[in-house]
């Protein structure tokens, strides 16, 4: 055989390859769906509105609330409960308020009911994650663990037709390569331009650090993107995108010696997040919660403490989270013991925004007000400075 006959095969085989290559669709970046800026005092009638419930107790422990604002103007609140964290009784229970009312209240998922979704051992359950899909389907991203502590979680996606009452499917995320082990959720997911979903994750097995994950409505995973991590170990990143490719991540200190929230941040959709600095913010090991609020500006609810978590406050960005305002307290005590802690933000479509979070670890308060009240003792200046970077890195 002649050389040109037998590199003839290779050639073609290789022409082949480009040609199918060619013929596959480009995945899109990543970007972010940011809603247009609406200022205080657009909205008719803007008075100061501040309210506080305390939900139902059904079990002696709560913790590791969050709060979704649905379309008719409801509340959903989902939290995990049992006799203490990490109990073989602990379910996640879930709660439905209408103007400021506690409407009905359930046992939204049993380790039991998990077990039978995801075909796996179930030994306790942990952090609940609500969110909508663009057809008004509710979703559930949930922690469990089958064997071992927290370090040995996997997230779990599960689909409701009925407000949460029942979950018609439920798939493991499979997330690491490490037997899909030591992967957990606790802040809100963003939507994306294109649909999907973008994930605030972490990971805990021997180092701790943020984790940024994509997935599709039915719970497929397209990308995942680690952040940048930190000596001693951070976790629990909450998310807030800036504009179409702009997003910045608060972290929770995981480290004794560093015990302050860090700052992430990336310019690609979330692709990668190769920014990162500690913030002037004492953090004593504890869950931050932040959102982009419909004015453009960021709010963060955390324990400015480097020990107990006997402290929940309000801060406030203009400037892409590089600075923080202290605003409210919004629980305090003189006991060191006492526990106001795992914030969860949320706002509605009316510019209401709806605060959880765990009280002594025996039940779930909301807080619910508009930037009116939290702008009332400490008015921003005006207008407000643009939070999407003009050039560079957020």
């Amino acid at each position: 055989m002649t050389p040109t006959a037998t590199r003839l095969p290779m050639l073609l085989l290789v022409a082949g390859l480009v040609a199918a290559a060619l013929r596959v669709p480009r995945v899109p970046e990543p970007r972010f769906l940011v809603p247009p800026a609406v200022m205080p005092g657009e909205r008719p009638d803007p008075k100061p509105i501040y309210r506080l419930i305390d939900l139902p107790q059904p079990t002696p422990s709560a913790h590791a609330s969050c709060v979704l604002p649905l379309h008719q103007g409801d509340l959903l609140v989902a939290w995990f409960g049992g006799a203490r964290e990490g109990a073989r009784d602990v379910a996640i229970h879930m709660a439905r308020l209408r103007d400021g009312l506690v409407e009905e209240t359930w046992v939204a998922l049993t380790r039991e009911r998990l077990q039978e979704l995801v075909h796996r051992v179930i030994r306790k359950l942990g952090n609940p994650v609500l969110w909508l899909d663009t057809a008004g389907r509710l979703h559930l991203q949930v922690v469990s663990v089958s064997y071992g502590g927290w370090s040995g979680s996997a997230v779990n996606h599960l689909v409701s037709e009925d407000g949460g009452h029942t979950w018609s499917t439920g798939r493991r995320l499979v997330l690491s390569p490490f037997f899909n082990l030591s992967t957990l959720v606790r802040t809100p997911p963003l939507v994306m331009e294109d649909g999907t979903i973008g994930f605030p994750c972490y990971h805990e097995f021997v180092d701790k650090w943020g984790l940024w994950v994509r997935i599709t409505a039915e719970g497929r995973v397209l990308e995942q993107a680690r952040m940048q991590r930190y000596e001693g170990g951070r976790l629990q990143p909450a998310v807030a995108a800036l504009d179409p490719t702009h997003a910045v991540a608060l972290l929770r200190s995981g480290s004794r010696h560093q015990r302050r929230i860090q700052r992430n941040a990336t310019d690609d959709g979330g692709a990668t997040w190769p920014q990162k600095r500690s913030l002037p913010i004492a953090n004593p090991d504890a869950a931050v919660a932040m959102i982009r609020l419909e004015d453009g500006s960021l709010l963060l609810a955390a324990n400015p403490l480097e020990a107990g978590r006997n402290i929940l406050q309000l801060f406030h960005s203009l400037d892409a989270g590089q600075s923080w305002t202290p605003l409210r307290i919004v629980s305090r005590s003189d006991e060191p013991g006492a526990e106001f802690s795992y914030p969860y933000l949320a706002q509605d479509g009316l510019g209401t925004i709806h605060l959880t979070y765990t009280h002594l670890r025996k039940g779930i308060r909301l807080c619910s007000f508009n930037l009116e009240w939290l702008y009332l003792e400490n008015p921003p200046p005006r207008p407000l400075i643009d939070p999407a970077p003009s050039g560079g890195g957020p």
